[in-house]
């Protein structure tokens, strides 16, 4: 079966040449011997053209596997633990999900999964270490399959930090005082625009703006114990750091009401000098501020500033897995649709559509003549290189981990599904409660919430 592989972008349609595609590994298992399937398949990837690529990638393994039926559900992060929350009290579970990494090890724990072995091996190697290792749990199987990664910047306006030539750019700043300093001079220097602008109408990106200057700043979630500790002095310089962004200025006003979009359309029209966001965000750029040049007026950078109490810093880690549910009749089926799934050109179809946000998990594919002619590539190119640095320098992590160590925790997704930490920093930045107090609040309801789970 022959294909036409669509690489599509918002900007420009790169059209491959056509495509030889085949069935995975073989004929897929059913649990009734008949060779039929479904497979339920929940991604969330809701982008138009991302969706396009996964359905014509399902179009032609249903073609080649007759008696198979592949549907696709896109599910938006913010209703994405809701729905599969209640999918599991119903008994009711898709065969496949992405899921944040902090949930493969409660599902394993709860032994839902299936070991995705034969995915990883079919990688023949290929496949960048930092991700594999990530999901290779005690028993030595692998439980997830990472569809495509990206890291965390600081994204920020190149030409309004020129027009405070002294303060220097975002490269030039080690500290949490030296940021401080930098923003209030770039205020200066560009009436009527916030210095920093964070997306804080959402907990999930709340929650990732503490974790990430939290590890910035030496600190942790959990103890020694794998308990989870908030009201330590590392936590309480963030939130008296926090505080004091928004009392001198620095920090917008309307923060705490902007979405993670707002904060792309703020930096793009001038409103804000520097904001924290994904490559998805290239996008946003080229729509609303089209005359803005990559790599000149819009620049990126891997590191934050670090705290008093810290040595280093971390940056957040986007690498969600895919991972099958182990009690599905048709589990064989869905193993071999995501072998299928990850071969070359295949896999390239759906990378190619948001290239600067779904980088591959094959290190190969960066040298692939076809995903260095993608425009966005070519445009954003060093963007890419930075999300690159910080994954291979081992300063990104996954969401509300800050040490390799903390990826085994089953509770990770409970602290981040709880309003703890959000209602701790609102207090804090937006009501004037006292760090100390605030911290010390939210100890006693993580304590409350999770010591039934502790095993000592």
């Amino acid at each position: 079966m022959r294909r036409k592989a669509r690489l599509v972008t918002t900007v420009a349609i790169a059209t491959t040449a056509a495509l030889t595609a085949c069935s995975g590994s073989g004929t897929p298992g059913t649990g009734e011997g008949d060779g039929s399937a479904t497979i339920n398949l929940w991604h969330t990837e809701s982008t138009p053209i991302t969706v396009e690529a996964m359905q014509e990638i399902i179009d032609e393994y249903e073609a080649a596997n007759p008696g198979v039926e592949i549907i696709q559900e896109t599910v938006a992060w913010g209703d994405l633990q809701v729905k599969f929350q209640a999918a599991l009290a119903a008994g009711d579970l898709p065969e496949i999900t992405h899921v944040e990494p902090m949930f493969v090890r409660t599902l394993y724990g709860q032994d839902l999964l299936l070991p995705l072995d034969e995915v990883v091996e079919s990688f023949d190697g290929d496949y960048l270490p930092q991700l594999q290792e990530m999901f290779e749990l005690e028993d030595g199987h692998t439980y997830g399959v990472v569809h495509a990664w990206g890291t965390d910047t600081t994204t920020y306006r190149a030409d309004m930090y020129a027009n405070a030539p002294e303060a220097g750019t975002p490269e030039d700043v080690t500290t949490w005082e030296e940021s401080i300093e930098q923003w209030s001079a770039v205020a200066e220097a560009n009436p009527g625009v916030s210095p920093l602008l964070l997306a804080g109408s959402a907990a999930h990106n709340v929650n990732e703006d503490l974790y990430l200057w939290l590890g910035s700043n030496g600190g942790t979630l959990f103890d020694e114990n794998g308990h989870v500790t908030i009201d330590t002095p590392e936590m309480i310089e963030v939130l008296e750091y926090w505080k004091e962004l928004k009392d001198t200025g620095i920090l917008a006003p309307e923060w705490s009401s902007a979405a993670y979009a707002d904060s792309l359309s703020g930096l793009a029209n001038g409103d804000a000098a520097t904001i924290y966001s994904f490559g998805r965000a290239v996008y946003t750029f080229q729509e609303q501020a089209p005359d803005l040049v990559p790599g000149e007026d819009i620049q990126v950078y891997g590191p934050r500033p670090i705290g008093p109490s810290g040595d280093d810093w971390i940056t957040q880690l986007d690498a969600e897995p895919f991972v099958v549910f182990k009690d599905s009749p048709d589990a064989d089926a869905t193993i071999d649709f995501l072998k299928f799934f990850y071969e070359h050109d295949n896999y390239l179809s759906w990378i190619g559509t948001v290239p600067t946000q779904l980088l591959p998990v094959m290190p190969s594919m960066f040298e692939d003549p076809e995903w260095q002619a993608l425009p966005e590539v070519q445009d954003w190119g060093f963007w890419i290189d930075v999300q690159r640095e910080a994954l291979e320098s081992g300063h990104a992590y996954p969401l509300m981990v800050t040490s390799a160590d903390e990826m085994s925790l089953p509770y990770l997704s409970d602290l981040y599904g709880s309003a703890i930490l959000v209602d701790m920093v609102m207090e804090v930045v937006e009501s004037g409660v006292d760090p100390a107090e605030a911290a010390a609040t939210a100890q006693q309801r993580a304590d409350e919430l999770l010591s039934p789970q502790y095993q000592d």
